[in-house]
């Protein structure tokens, strides 16, 4: 039998966490619109919105569109920046008087 080998990157962490970022900034592979209750619109990727929500897995599972448009109703563009933020950075940076807003849409989305 041949020996097996153990390869690792080892920057893999730090070129995921910076790959993330860029995403976040650009929207060259963004596959989906986010639309806020004060008509904001935001680009993000289904792969990503749908690893960090089930509501969003759920809805963009079966959806064959190329770029689906999902309008959020109730949440403003303040909170789906800082959900999107959360998301990309793996930390978001929010004033107390935001933080009750922000806690309550992210919890049910």
């Amino acid at each position: 039998m041949s020996e097996k080998f153990a390869l690792k990157w080892i920057d893999f962490q730090t070129n995921w966490s910076s790959s993330l970022s860029e995403l976040r900034k650009e929207t060259d592979f963004a596959d989906v619109t986010l639309i806020s209750e004060d008509m904001v619109k935001f680009s993000a990727h289904r792969i990503l919105l749908s690893s960090c929500s089930n509501k969003f897995k759920f809805i963009l599972k079966e959806n064959n569109h190329t770029n689906p448009l999902l309008y959020l109703g109730g949440v403003s563009s303040q909170n789906i920046g800082f959900i999107l933020d959360y998301i990309y950075y793996g930390e978001v940076n929010i004033f107390q008087e935001d933080l009750d807003s922000f806690l309550a849409v992210s919890y049910t989305h």
